[in-house]
């Protein structure tokens, strides 16, 4: 393929793309509007007490009232292959050790190959997206979804550099106060890096990878 072609193909794939840039951690949608996105830590709600789960239902009660700004939860689940551990238990099982060790060993190999073969074995991320819209932007930014190829927008440098330090005042603020009511349930929150997000992007467009 030669360098024309190539353009013509990076063109045509940026057109379906509702991402326009990633800038200090930061997306920028092709509308102008900014996304700051938080990764959070998950509980399993089934295996708390019955004060454990009223208290994370309050605390989450409590989140939600302290808020006077939008968010997006978005709950990602994918399919793991776990098939390299068990190769893994097996191998340790030629290591020296106790018969009784190595019985244990061999009942959680089997039980680990059981799962993979009667479910599937899912990882589930969970993410905050807190959005800015500046002025001249009315819809709320979703980073995540494919856009309208006939929207098109363009945007200076300088108003890009002015956008996302507008987008710093706005978003920063709100990060923190949402880390800190995810503290108080007991979670843990961390902004993603421009790294995470490029990384979220590519398995999103390219699933079968």
């Amino acid at each position: 393929m030669d360098a024309k072609a190539r353009a013509k193909t990076t063109a045509a794939t940026q057109d379906h793309l509702e991402v326009k840039e990633i800038i200090d951690d930061l997306i920028m949608t092709s509308t102008g509007s900014v996304a700051l996105v938080v990764q959070t830590t998950a509980v399993n709600f089934d295996l708390l007490s019955e004060f454990e789960q009223d208290n994370k239902i309050y605390a989450f009660g409590g989140l939600l009232n302290s808020l006077n700004f939008h968010i997006q939860i978005l709950v990602r689940t994918n399919r793991i292959d776990i098939s390299n551990y068990v190769d893994y238990l097996r191998a340790q099982s030629d290591k020296p050790m106790t018969e009784g060790l190595k019985h244990q060993l061999e009942i959680y190999t089997q039980f680990i190959q059981n799962l993979i073969v009667q479910n599937d074995v899912l990882d589930k991320k969970f993410y905050i997206i807190i959005p800015y819209n500046p002025v001249g932007t009315v819809s709320t930014p979703n980073p995540f979804k494919k856009k309208d190829p006939k929207e098109k927008q363009e945007m200076s440098a300088r108003q890009k550099e002015r956008t996302i330090e507008q987008a710093k005042i706005f978003l920063y603020p709100k990060r923190d106060h949402i880390l800190k009511q995810l503290s108080r349930m007991g979670l843990m929150g961390h902004q993603l890096t421009t790294n995470e997000l490029m990384e979220i992007m590519y398995s999103i467009y390219n699933p079968e990878e």
